[in-house]
């Protein structure tokens, strides 16, 4: 672009060169006159102005390309990219009880806990197939409110919480007297009645040796 800019503005000036100043005979007088040789350059001296101004143009267009040209910003700002909202912790656990729910009523896929605590995984897995059949019957949302303790569902247990679970765990391990009693005399009457079965027909009774 540049140098075809500056070739042009060459020959125009060569163009100039050629128009030479002459005396012309007008009116009964002598007057003087411009007059253009020639619409072309002279030969020779119009093509080294033409050489002269090629070299300068490639200089140029060599020293343009050298400076880097900053790129455009954009005038509107992008927006940054807002963080994904967290799920509600209520629908969370509703969902998933509601899938162990519908899995344990059907064959379509393994009913899975994953996600829960402890305390409501064991509470899924202790609930009867009536009990299953009416969480299924409801929304996550109102299943996850009923095992917060918020709204509760009809003719459900309620869902322990980690320190209720770990209280029951422990109640559990605690064995009473009356316990270990009626489990002793439940191992003695089993042993009697293996000797009294072993009196009677050894061969068929003995363990195998």
């Amino acid at each position: 672009m540049i140098r075809a800019s500056i070739r042009y503005f060459a020959l125009v000036m060569a163009m100039l060169a050629a128009v030479t100043v002459k005396a012309v005979w007008e009116g009964g007088k002598w007057v003087l006159r411009s007059v253009r040789d020639s619409l072309r350059p002279p030969v020779g001296a119009g093509a080294d102005i033409e050489g002269a101004f090629d070299t300068i143009a490639a200089k140029a267009e060599a020293a343009t390309a050298a400076v880097p040209v900053p790129a455009a910003e954009s005038p509107v700002a992008a927006k940054p990219v807002p963080a994904p909202i967290p799920l509600d912790p209520i629908l969370a656990r509703g969902r998933i009880a509601e899938k162990f729910a519908h899995d344990m009523m059907t064959i379509d896929d393994e009913p899975s806990t994953e996600g829960l605590d402890e305390a409501a995984a064991a509470w899924l897995n202790s609930l009867n197939a009536a009990e299953l059949l009416k969480l299924d019957q409801h929304g996550a949302h109102r299943i996850g409110s009923h095992m917060a303790g918020l709204r509760l569902i009809e003719g459900l247990p309620l869902t322990p919480t980690m320190t209720e679970y770990r209280s029951a765990l422990c109640a559990a391990a605690q064995v009473t007297p009356e316990q270990r009693a009626s489990v002793k005399e439940h191992e003695e009457t089993l042993r009697r009645v293996i000797d009294e079965l072993l009196e009677e027909d050894p061969m068929r009774y003995a363990p195998a040796m």
